[in-house]
């Protein structure tokens, strides 16, 4: 069975339609499940109009619910055994699936795994501290991390379920990507890795930078750290990546457990 991969796009035309035209001109077996969250810069309409029986399943909802809900929509909807996701500004290289695919099936102790959406040169400035995380799932290998971002991945869809967080209504991904690493599962980059182009990544020649109708940057991760220009954007996905790879993911996970238990302890206590 193919491979169900959801997209999810408001507002984004520059980006997302070449996300979606890239995505249709890979040779990989996949079945699209998309969500628009009421866009009204013309992206609905495109893609609506295509003509491509990859396409199962396509909603246009009356407003913009983020991301929790059409995730959810999502899992209730698909078929396949594993599932994936794609954001409306990542550029996906052909046989991704092909590679990762083989992985995340053969594996029961993978969780998500994807393609780098970091820039190339943001790995090789690191790549010898990096070696540590670089774990092996005979005949392929992971760079793991406590959790990677929701773009350009695929994983069980019975994990998907599995750490679901239900009552979640937010912008991020709504899987519990942490507790799923600290409960024994791998999540992290396939390696050798495979590179998804990010647009929004000042690096990325299709970046729009900044945003005239808002007057501030048009990354959402940007705006919401209060970014003003390309260069403080860079610099801090820089620091990202090198903050990602310098970590050990077993203390990551350790500070977890660590942490989540004392919570568990507070809220103990308040229900007495």
């Amino acid at each position: 069975m193919s491979v169900d991969i959801l997209m999810i796009t408001w507002n984004r035309f520059h980006y997302a339609k070449r996300t979606i035209d890239n995505l249709l001109a890979t040779n990989d077996d996949f079945r699209l499940y998309w969500w628009d969250n009421g866009s009204s810069d013309g992206v609905a309409e495109y893609i609506s109009a295509l003509e491509d029986p990859r396409i199962v399943l396509r909603h246009k909802h009356d407003s913009n619910v983020m991301q929790a809900v059409p995730t959810r929509w999502f899992l209730e909807q698909s078929k396949a055994d594993v599932i994936g996701k794609i954001d409306d500004d990542t550029l996906v290289p052909d046989g991704w699936i092909k590679t990762i695919r083989p992985a995340v099936e053969r594996h029961d102790r993978l969780g998500m795994v994807g393609c780098w959406t970091f820039w190339p040169e943001d790995f090789e400035r690191n790549a010898g501290v990096a070696q540590k995380k670089i774990r092996g799932f005979d005949p392929h290998r992971v760079l793991s991390n406590l959790g990677i971002g929701g773009t350009a991945f695929l994983m069980k869809k019975s994990l998907a379920l599995k750490y679901l967080i239900k009552s979640h209504n937010g912008t991020a991904f709504p899987i519990d990507r942490a507790k799923m690493s600290a409960e024994g599962y791998c999540s992290g980059w396939y390696y050798p890795l495979i590179w998804a182009e990010h647009m929004d990544d000042p690096r990325s020649e299709y970046c729009l930078g900044y945003d005239e109708s808002s007057g501030g940057m048009s990354a959402l991760s940007a705006k919401v750290r209060g970014f003003k220009t390309q260069q403080e954007f860079l610099n801090w996905i820089k620091t990202d990546a090198d903050r990602i790879l310098d970590a050990d993911t077993s203390v990551q996970i350790k500070k977890y457990k660590f942490d989540n238990s004392i919570l568990g302890r507070v809220m103990r206590r308040l229900r007495r």
